[in-house]
């Protein structure tokens, strides 16, 4: 049996011919597509970068009681923390 190089051509064109058509459809297709983002969405997103703005530490807060540390004025209400352990709510 002999191979040559002509019988092989029509098959590399048929090939390259349906690789072209499906780059066409693909792109035919991401030209359509679009992204509609609902008004919720939006909203909650707003929200959602405004709470990653707040600071997750209240410097303020940790230095008052960190003052009222170093003078001995901090207490512990153990009643207070008790009542918070077992709130069911």
């Amino acid at each position: 049996m002999k191979i040559d190089g002509t019988s092989m051509s029509p098959v590399g064109s048929v090939q390259a011919t349906n690789r072209i058509n499906q780059v066409h459809k693909k792109t035919l297709v991401s030209e359509a597509d679009k992204v509609a983002v609902s008004d919720k969405a939006q909203v909650f997103q707003a929200l959602l970068q405004k709470a990653k703005e707040i600071p997750s530490v209240r410097e303020e807060r940790v230095r008052t009681l960190a003052e009222k540390i170093d003078r001995g004025e901090f207490q512990v209400d153990a009643q207070k923390i008790a009542e918070k352990l077992f709130d069911t709510k």
